[in-house]
């Protein structure tokens, strides 16, 4: 029972820690691609005009990201409770498979 847990905290500790790295290199990886844009396009255009345009690009992404997270979501309605007749039948199909796979069996070893 404490070993069940042990594992699942475990696992649970190791995907944040990984989950956190990860959100860390994005970070990074964004400033440095901004950097990069804004140099490209300095290059292009004056400097106001280039931070204005990454500027405006972060605001976009941050409006859309803000619309997403505010989005209702359609609650689906439960599956269809499970009756004893199907447990019967699929446990019936599995007696069936089981004893087909043993009768396979004892040919295979009656031909060699």
């Amino acid at each position: 029972m404490f070993y069940g847990l042990e594992l699942r905290l475990r696992l649970l500790i190791r995907q944040i820690v990984f989950g956190a790295l990860a959100l860390i290199c994005v970070i990074v990886a964004a400033v440095y691609l901004s950097d990069a844009a804004l140099l490209a396009l300095a290059e292009s255009y004056d400097a106001k005009t280039s931070v204005l345009i990454v500027g405006g690009f972060y605001l976009l992404l941050g409006v859309l990201l803000f619309a997403y997270s505010r989005r209702r979501r359609v609650a689906l309605p439960p599956p269809p409770a499970s009756s004893g007749a199907n447990i019967a039948a699929m446990l019936q199909a599995f007696l069936a498979g089981r004893a087909a796979g043993g009768a396979a069996a004892r040919r295979d070893d009656e031909d060699e």
